[in-house]
């Protein structure tokens, strides 16, 4: 059932001047987030396309944006992991056609930058970000800029490409630079961990351990050559700092929206490289899950329509084993 306030809020007071058909979003208003029927979105300019979702995955920043702890516009459709079909191009479209599989791109380059201006958007600094900046994916249908957007290939299926996201943000740990011939460690056991260590032994890297720090005892000091975190705090910190030898690795990829303390007498006694990594390529990432090589279907909990998120916001918050998906339209 729809919410109590799917026909309030902001949405409804400009209704008459927003006549287009409706659909149900999972919408952040204030600290309530709740299932509303709203205005279907509509093609922000002539470079834009409007995808009806099929499959939106949930993760940490999407718990995070919903239980404000990070800044989000406000009112705000949440979710930015998705695969969909393009329902409607805008008139200077020419790559995309209706019809067409395809997932999206979250980060948005400001395409203004001297970064944007001279085709190097990928380090764009005036990024935003679906479902964070701007209305994302927790909806029937989305609005988004064209070149944000990647045709799926044939086979490809809806919740396999929804899941290019996460495997983009692992891909980008292979900017390290590590060795097959080097001892790895992943520190956090959870579904990204579980993820990148499917990935980094399809690129040859198989001599790595993942570490529970919760459950698993106390790692031997300088034990391995390279250690990568999926869990960012201080303390996850000291203890990857223990893990490696003099002059390895700490690979950092966690979107941690809190301060993390360094201890520098810490750090001075292994004098380790740390290399920060944001993303891989998306067109990297869908050719990976093209093959049919990643075990995706062991990492999911479940498909799930919007009106279940109480539960299924309240189980991911427990634990991140398994991610769960919405199917918008319906996931029965």
């Amino acid at each position: 059932m729809l919410s109590q306030t799917a026909t309030r809020g902001i949405f409804g007071i400009h209704a008459k001047r927003l006549p287009r058909a409706r659909m149900k979003a999972l919408l952040k208003e204030g600290s309530n987030v709740s299932v509303q029927l709203m205005p279907r979105p509509e093609l922000t300019d002539a470079r834009s396309v409007v995808v009806r979702v099929a499959m939106a995955g949930l993760c940490r920043t999407d718990l995070y944006a919903a239980e404000g702890k990070i800044k989000v516009c406000d009112p705000l459709v949440l979710g930015h992991e998705f695969s969909g079909v393009i329902e409607e191009v805008g008139s200077e479209v020419n790559a995309l056609k209706t019809g067409q599989r395809v997932t999206v791109n979250p980060i948005l380059p400001c395409l203004n930058c001297q970064y944007c201006q001279s085709g190097n958007s990928s380090v764009c600094q005036n990024t935003t970000f679906l479902g964070v900046d701007r209305c994302g994916c927790f909806a029937e249908f989305v609005s988004v800029p064209a070149s944000a957007v990647l045709p799926l290939p044939d086979g490809m299926s809806d919740l396999a490409a929804a899941y290019t996201e996460p495997v983009a943000a692992s891909l980008a740990v292979l900017k390290a630079n590590l060795q097959p011939e080097e001892k790895g460690l992943i520190y956090g056991s959870n579904r990204f961990s579980q993820l990148l260590k499917q990935i980094l032994n399809f690129k040859s890297l198989t001599n790595i351990t993942i570490y529970d720090p919760s459950s698993d005892g106390p790692i031997d000091e300088g034990s391995f050559d390279y250690v990568v975190e999926t869990i960012m705090t201080s303390e996850s910190l000291s203890g990857m700092v223990r893990a490696i030898r003099p002059g390895g690795k700490i690979v950092l990829k966690s979107r941690q929206y809190e301060p993390v303390a360094l201890k520098m007498t810490e750090l001075l006694k292994k004098e380790p490289v740390m290399h920060v990594c944001n993303y891989g390529s998306f067109e990297d990432a869908i050719e990976l899950l093209a093959t049919g090589k990643l075990d995706i279907d062991s990492l999911v909990d479940g498909i799930y329509d919007l009106e279940d998120f109480p539960k299924v916001l309240r189980a991911a918050k427990q634990k991140e084993s398994l991610k769960p998906f919405f199917a918008p339209g319906g996931s029965r």
